[in-house]
C-alpha cells in the first residue's frame, strides 16, 4: 500500500485533519515528513493505530489509555486494561438504574403531593429523618456534619430539605417548632451507614419506625423559619378529618415553583397518627 497525504487518510478513515494531528501529536501515528515538500506521508499502519485509537477512546479510555492499549507488548496486560474499564461501565449503569429509580420516585413524589394539598391520605411511614446542617433555624458551621451533608447530596441527586415539625404543634399549641435538614429513609441501601457514622460524628438523630400516618401537601411562600400559626390551615383541616397526632410530622421539600412573581415550596407532609 502506498503512503497517504493526510487529506487522503481523512477520507479514508472518516476523520478531519485536527483529529489525525492530535493523534500525531500523542504519538499514536508517526507519519514520515516528504522532504520534498514536508507533506505528512501515512502507512497502513498509522492507519490502523488511528482506528483503534479512536475505537478505545469511543469506549471511555482516556487518551493515554487509549496509548497504552495500542502500544501493549503483553496482550494479557491489554485483556486487563479491558477488564477494568468493563467493571467501570458496570459500576456507572448500576449508578443509571439507581438515578433512574429515584428520579420516577421524584416524579411520583411531585405529583402525588400536587394532588393531596389540602387533603389527608392514610399511608404508613417507612422512614426515620436525620436532621441536620441548618437545626432550629441556625446554621450549624461543624466540619464533620457538612462533609456528611455534602456526601449525601452527592448520593441522593434529589436530597430535599426536610422539616420536623414536633407533636405539640398539632396538640392545640399554634407556635411551632421547626428544624431543617437533609432527609434519608430507613429503606434507603446506605441509611444503616450513614446512621452509623452520624452517630458517630455525635449527631442529633430523630428516628421513627414505620407506623401508620396521614400524608398531605402544603405550600410556603418562604423556605426558611416556619412563621408562627403558618401551619395553622393545615392543622386545623387535620383534626376536621378526625385525626390527632402521635408523634413528630416529618415533611420534605419537593418542589420549587413560581406563580407570577413570587415563588412557592411544594413540602409533602407525613404526620403520625
Amino acid at each position: 500500500m502506498r503512503k497517504l497525504r493526510i487529506g487522503e487518510l481523512s477520507g479514508l478513515v472518516g476523520a478531519n485533519a485536527s483529529a489525525l494531528r492530535f493523534w500525531e501529536e500523542r504519538g499514536i501515528t508517526e507519519p514520515e515528513k516528504d522532504s520534498d515538500n514536508s507533506y505528512r506521508l501515512y502507512s497502513a499502519e498509522d492507519s490502523c493505530r488511528f482506528l483503534m485509537a479512536r475505537r478505545y477512546r469511543s469506549f471511555g479510555f482516556s487518551v493515554d489509555a487509549a496509548k497504552a492499549l495500542i502500544g501493549a507488548a503483553d496482550p494479557e496486560g491489554g485483556d486487563a486494561l479491558l477488564a477494568r474499564r468493563l467493571a467501570e461501565l458496570d459500576d456507572e449503569a448500576r449508578r443509571a438504574v439507581a438515578l433512574r429509580d429515584e428520579l420516577a420516585r421524584y416524579r411520583r413524589a411531585c405529583s402525588s403531593a400536587r394532588r393531596e394539598v389540602g387533603r389527608f391520605e392514610p399511608d404508613v411511614l417507612p422512614a426515620s429523618s436525620y436532621i441536620f446542617t441548618i437545626e432550629r433555624g441556625a446554621f450549624v458551621g461543624d466540619s464533620v456534619r457538612l462533609e456528611l451533608s455534602r456526601r449525601w447530596t452527592e448520593r441522593l441527586p434529589f436530597a430535599s430539605f426536610a422539616l420536623y415539625v414536633p407533636r405539640e404543634a398539632f396538640s392545640g399549641a399554634r407556635e411551632c417548632h421547626v428544624s431543617w435538614g437533609f432527609g434519608l429513609g430507613d429503606d434507603h441501601p446506605d441509611s444503616r451507614a450513614v446512621v452509623g457514622a452520624a452517630r458517630a460524628a455525635g449527631m442529633d438523630i430523630l428516628t421513627m419506625e414505620a407506623r401508620r400516618c396521614v400524608r398531605t401537601a402544603f405550600y410556603r411562600d418562604d423556605p426558611r423559619d416556619m412563621r408562627p400559626g403558618e401551619l395553622s390551615p393545615v392543622i386545623d383541616a387535620f383534626h376536621e378529618a378526625g385525626y390527632e397526632a402521635s408523634g413528630p410530622a416529618i415533611g420534605h421539600l419537593l418542589e420549587v415553583a413560581g406563580a407570577g412573581d413570587s415563588t412557592r415550596y411544594l413540602y409533602a407532609l407525613y404526620i403520625p397518627v
